[in-house]
């Protein structure tokens, strides 16, 4: 389950609510976890300091290690398709823009050719990289990336931040249609459901699900002063959600006993 922060004030970053997001399906909990090391991977390279490229770094290698597991580039362009031909569907609705459907029908086919495009395994730039290689063997040894270490990883560290950085993007680059396309498919899903107001009774809540137009994300979204979260579990045919109350960071958490009030999203495209 994803937790998906919902900023109103964006200039003071005030959350005032919270937005939970549970896959349903392997294709979604992939693109999810690639979304999530994407915005941590670009967040750390917003600095100068060297402990930010590092953190960099080390959301890079999660993304390799993930697309090295899973043909992220196939399911990108399966989901992209499989989108288009859906919203193709819509072209028989005089209600619906279409000019703006057009257009994301157009994206979809464009994001999908340049994946195609892409020649051979995403990561493969980076899997020769000699130190890419020893700082990812040495990250699973807690503290193993220190100077004494690696030598060649604290060199380059002590570089220019301009140099970093430049370095940084030329590692990233191959992933950037990757990430267009993930931001894409994501996008139009959570789109694809109109939230409504449910209420937990005494913290429970279930509901069942369609099978004509199988969910993809369960989007719960909260007051970030209710104190709660939920934890949800879900099937093929209902999912249900419990509301737990984490009252010492250090105890274990505790169901809730009264009503709970949110909103609710369930994402099918």
């Amino acid at each position: 389950m994803q937790n998906s922060p919902d900023t109103n004030d964006p200039e003071n970053g005030v959350n005032d609510f919270v937005t939970y997001e549970q896959p349903l399906n392997e294709r979604m909990r992939t693109f999810l976890r690639l979304e999530v090391l994407m915005q941590r991977l670009r967040a750390a390279m917003e600095g100068e300091e060297t402990w930010r490229t590092h953190c960099a770094l080390n959301s890079l290698l999660e993304i390799v290690s993930l697309v090295n597991r899973v043909d992220v580039k196939n399911d990108l362009m399966l989901e992209l398709d499989r989108q288009a031909a859906n919203i193709t569907r819509l072209r028989a609705d005089e209600d619906v823009d279409q000019a703006r459907l057009k257009e994301i029908v157009d994206r979809l086919h464009v994001l999908s050719h340049k994946l195609h495009e892409m020649s051979g395994p995403l990561a493969q730039h980076l899997v020769r990289n000699e130190l890419l290689s020893s700082i990812k063997q040495r990250m699973s040894i807690p503290g193993g990336t220190c100077d004494f270490d690696l030598p060649a990883y604290h060199y380059w560290l002590s570089r220019k931040p301009d140099i970093r950085l430049e370095v940084l993007k030329a590692w990233m680059a191959p992933f950037d249609q990757v990430m267009e396309a993930t931001q894409l498919v994501l996008g139009l899903v959570r789109d694809s459901a109109v939230p409504t107001m449910q209420c937990a009774a005494q913290g429970f809540f279930q509901q069942t699900l369609s099978l004509e137009t199988p969910t993809q994300i369960l989007r719960v979204k909260l007051d970030a002063n209710q104190s709660v979260y939920p934890e949800i579990s879900a099937g093929k045919h209902r999912f249900s959600i419990r509301f737990l109350r984490l009252a010492d960071i250090a105890a274990r958490a505790t169901q809730c006993e009264e009503d709970i009030e949110f909103e609710l999203a369930t994402c099918a495209l």
